[in-house]
């Protein structure tokens, strides 16, 4: 297991796994490989007390956005690797090349890290070119504010016999014959809690401000520890301080801010983008006494 201070010390909390880029080769190479993974990750909510809040399986690594007792959420990942590296064994000879140990985790502390870590996840497809975060097929994207998504019917497992349940699951585990599949694949509104990601962000336009932002990289890099490889130039923050001001704060420039909210800011600045303390000294004109206290 690696190494992680756990800051919900045994508790229930939510906990974004990514899985470590295979240095070379791919884990998913055809639609059945993508099929295989979500259906893993189906079969895994059913065998760990786990809520999936979201995911996205990228050809090398994936993503997970999970809610509950850490070491549980632990045997959620473990298991999933169990199951990618049976499949590469059996269908491309492969061994060695997935480990248990080979992810990174961090802990989503407030409602803005969740929202950040979710649209992080969901924005891998466009940043790799492979399409919008909607149309790309093997993420949680379709289910959250969907009007749509009790609409589209798929086939209840309940019709299926056990023989080609086994087949389609490649599982001899139970999974609850409501589920519905298309084409082989478990339907993600049946596994992935979509109500309680729409409940915790209130709104669709928290999450789809959130997958057009261009930083937002940025943003979810320094949340995890990474602040140090992050550097942006005096004109670099300025331009994110005028976002900022127009997106956040409604205001068109930063002198328009009050006192509280020019705080707020600062400590956004420093969380998001690593901005040192004569940067905001410089940008916001604000003294060392006050950044001593709000830093």
């Amino acid at each position: 297991m690696n190494a992680f201070d756990d800051l919900f010390e045994g508790k229930s909390g939510i906990y974004q796994f990514t899985m470590s880029h295979l240095p070379e080769g791919r884990i998913f190479r055809k639609e059945e490989d993508y099929i295989y993974g979500v259906n893993s990750l189906a079969l895994a909510t059913t065998v760990t007390p786990v809520q999936l809040l979201g995911y996205v399986l990228m050809s090398n690594h994936l993503h997970l956005l999970l809610k509950g007792i850490y070491l549980a959420c632990c045997e959620f990942y473990y298991f999933i690797i169990r199951r990618l590296r049976r499949m590469l064994s059996k269908e491309y000879q492969l061994s060695g090349v997935l480990h248990e140990s080979a992810f990174n985790v961090s802990a989503v502390t407030d409602r803005q890290m969740f929202v950040n870590e979710l649209a992080y996840i969901l924005r891998n497809a466009y940043k790799a070119r492979l399409g919008s975060p909607y149309s790309y097929r093997w993420s949680s994207a379709d289910v959250y504010f969907n009007p749509w998504r009790d609409r589209i019917r798929g086939t209840a497992l309940s019709t299926m016999s056990q023989p080609q349940l086994r087949k389609l699951l490649k599982s001899h585990r139970p999974v609850p014959g409501q589920w519905e599949q298309i084409d082989g694949c478990i339907m993600n509104r049946c596994f992935v809690d979509y109500p309680y990601v729409e409940k915790a962000l209130g709104d669709s336009l928290a999450l789809f401000d959130k997958l057009r932002v261009y930083d937002l990289e940025s943003a979810v890099r320094l949340s995890h520890g990474f602040a140090e490889n992050v550097r942006f130039s005096d004109f670099q923050l300025q331009e994110k301080i005028r976002v900022i001001c127009q997106n956040e704060y409604h205001v068109s420039s930063l002198h328009q801010l009050d006192r509280r909210s020019l705080f707020l800011l600062a400590r956004t600045l420093v969380r998001r983008f690593g901005a040192g303390k004569s940067q905001l000294r410089r940008l916001l004109s604000l003294s060392n006494d006050i950044l001593d206290q709000l830093l």
